[in-house]
């Protein structure tokens, strides 16, 4: 019964990703999990342009020089070895508790983790607002971070709204304030 109580609450959201889960921890951990979903068509089309490219190349292979045959054989498996991170190998688990951001991002097995003091984090909100907005975005000290590149807006914002319920005292902090009081300074010259 206590192991049913301490297991987080998830919510499953269905568009751009296949499922971005945002899971809230009752140990004041926000957990989002990023997976996107393949584009069928544009794996397709990227498949012909690679395999268009094989065959151009090796119609010429014997006129190549040496260095020419290398680039070609690189270019092709690197080609392939991201057509098939887009089909099977990606996901980003963003974690957001009282002390650290952590961003997790796993390709084919291989983890890499970011992790950032929450005191240093400032302004989380979506990625590229003039135009296509997506995924999020961060000011750590002086610079910005991006993450979560395949939520659509909707997603983005339901994860900052999860953050806003979940965790009100750290919002206050990440989320941009309107209050523009707070960038100036009183001189006190009356």
């Amino acid at each position: 019964m206590a192991r049913d109580l301490m297991r987080p609450l998830v919510a499953c959201c269905e568009r751009a990703c296949s499922a971005p889960r945002i899971l809230h921890a009752l140990s004041a951990t926000l957990r989002v999990t990023v997976q996107p979903s393949p584009h069928w068509l544009a794996l397709l089309f990227q498949a012909g342009i690679i395999v268009a490219f094989a065959v151009l190349s090796l119609r010429s292979w014997e006129k190549m020089p040496l260095l020419g045959r290398i680039l070609v054989v690189g270019g092709v498996i690197a080609a392939i070895a991201g057509w098939f991170q887009q089909l099977f190998g990606f996901s980003e688990v963003i974690e957001l508790d009282s002390k650290h951001l952590r961003i997790r991002t796993e390709i084919f097995g291989w983890e890499r983790t970011r992790e950032y003091p929450i005191e240093q984090c400032s302004d989380l909100e979506l990625q590229d607002l003039t135009g296509n907005p997506h995924g999020l975005q961060c000011r750590i000290g002086w610079r910005t971070i991006e993450f979560g590149d395949y939520l659509s807006e909707e997603q983005a914002t339901e994860v900052l709204s999860a953050l806003q319920d979940s965790m009100p005292e750290i919002a206050l902090k990440l989320l941009p304030s309107v209050d523009i009081s707070r960038h100036f300074t009183n001189l006190g010259l009356s």
